[in-house]
């Protein structure tokens, strides 16, 4: 692949990726979940940046990424003792918190809302570039807006090829879908967005209630109804559907169940049936059956249960019309 975009490795280019960021550039780099786009949080012009890169909307908040829980009282005030527990528990790790922002903080990382979102990510890469550039660092997912999320380089470079400084090749994120966001200045906890760490797990580590968020309210990432969308069509079917219908040769399938299919094999891709390990394959299968090129793509509708939810959370924003 021919790329404008500088493709680093760790720990050879770090100096390199601490200098694009001390100089407002964004750098794309692994975390456990998906890559992220990554800036200097509190650079203005930096943010600004990873906004135009991905065509995203200025009211759409960003997740600040910090290196230790101490960094909390930096862009976080009023932070409750339930935030603390979480923190030692999870991180780092994919649980972001949410916040009372610090008044310093500025309006363009927080989409204009008065909190802030801080998580402390598991990958070497990116704590190593945080701590390096001496600053937090904003990070969306690295792709354009509703575009599907990075779980590799490649995937960065399907649409930011050119319009960032640098993708840190890191491998293959390991998770492979976005972190769960909580609330915790409520007095009922609320999930904001699910993830890889669900309500039961958050609950028994506070000893409380947590729920999710019904619609309304505060603005977090991931929270828009079209998003991790390829450019080819997506319909959902059951397991009934996709084994009675009839493909042509330019439709394609993405299941978890084992059946027969008269879907063309090169056009069918068979993940996982157990939800770990089909987050950690989800979003590469959407990258790789768009460039096919084909004029739909059906996914075998996932189990409606807990231990399914936040990737019914994402398969449900990749069917949106």
């Amino acid at each position: 692949m021919q790329t404008n975009t500088s493709i680093l490795t760790f720990p050879n280019d770090l100096p390199r990726a601490v200098s694009l960021i001390q100089s407002g550039e964004c750098v794309a780099v692994k975390t456990e979940t998906v890559y992220g786009l990554a800036a200097d949080a509190s650079n203005e012009n930096a943010v600004k940046a990873i906004f135009k890169a991905k065509g995203r909307p200025a009211s759409n908040p960003l997740i600040v990424h910090i290196a230790s829980i101490d960094d909390m009282e930096k862009w976080a005030r009023d932070i409750p003792e339930r935030a603390y527990l979480l923190a030692k528990h999870y991180w780092p790790g994919p649980l972001s918190l949410l916040l009372k922002k610090q008044p310093w903080v500025s309006d363009t990382v927080t989409g204009g809302q008065d909190t802030v979102v801080l998580r402390m990510p598991s990958s070497d890469d990116f704590l190593a570039l945080i701590a390096s550039s001496g600053c937090g660092l904003a990070a969306p997912s690295a792709n354009k807006y509703k575009f599907i999320s990075p779980t590799n380089a490649e995937h960065v470079l399907a649409s930011l090829n050119g319009r960032i400084s640098a993708v840190v090749d890191g491998g293959k994120a390991e998770v492979g879908i976005e972190s769960t966001i909580i609330d915790v200045t409520t007095d009922t906890p609320l999930i904001l967005r699910p993830g890889p760490i669900d309500h039961h797990s958050l609950s028994v580590v506070l000893g409380c209630d947590v729920k999710y968020k019904n619609d309304g309210g505060v603005t977090v990432p991931g929270s828009v109804l079209q998003h991790y969308q390829p450019n080819t069509p997506v319909k959902l079917l059951s397991r009934t559907e996709l084994a009675s219908k009839t493909f042509s040769f330019e439709e394609g399938v993405i299941s978890f169940s084992p059946m027969s299919l008269s879907v063309m094999q090169d056009n069918h891709i068979q993940l996982p049936s157990t939800p770990a390990e089909f987050s950690q394959s989800f979003y590469d299968a959407l990258h790789q059956i768009d460039k096919k090129g084909l004029t739909c793509v059906f996914i075998e509708a996932l189990p409606n249960t807990d231990a399914w939810l936040a990737l019914n959370n994402r398969v449900s924003r990749v069917a949106a019309s």
